[in-house]
């Protein structure tokens, strides 16, 4: 078995929110959430777990490991499945999260434009 720890540098900052099933778009962040890098363990190739050194409400707050889906762990690390964990983490979840950072973020709602209607 091969277990890797990759360190990816890249800065994130987040930029989405969701609640209530609702997008919105962050617009002021404390500079805390910004992400600078993080750390992808694979097992074998296929990605095993994402730990961020940056409070993100989706990180377990005393490790810093990323709440994945199952699904994603099925996947080999590369540029389509690294494109996927950075949209990821620009985005808190705060309809699943460990904590809500309100008085440490602004944001307003999301409009949804370009709604794709599929005619039979």
């Amino acid at each position: 078995m091969e277990i890797v720890n990759h360190v990816i540098t890249k800065f994130i900052k987040p930029r989405k929110l969701i609640f209530k099933n609702e997008l919105y778009k962050i617009t002021r962040l404390a500079p805390k959430f910004e992400i600078s890098s993080y750390m992808v363990k694979t097992i074998n190739g296929n990605i095993d777990m994402i730990f961020l050194n940056v409070p993100h409400p989706n990180a377990i707050p005393k490790t810093g490991e990323f709440c994945i889906a199952n699904s994603l762990r099925k996947n080999k690390l590369n540029e389509n499945s690294n494109s996927m964990i950075i949209s990821m983490l620009s985005c808190f979840n705060l309809d699943d999260c460990y904590f809500t950072p309100w008085d440490e973020i602004q944001y307003e709602k999301q409009e949804v434009m370009g709604v794709w209607k599929r005619s039979d």
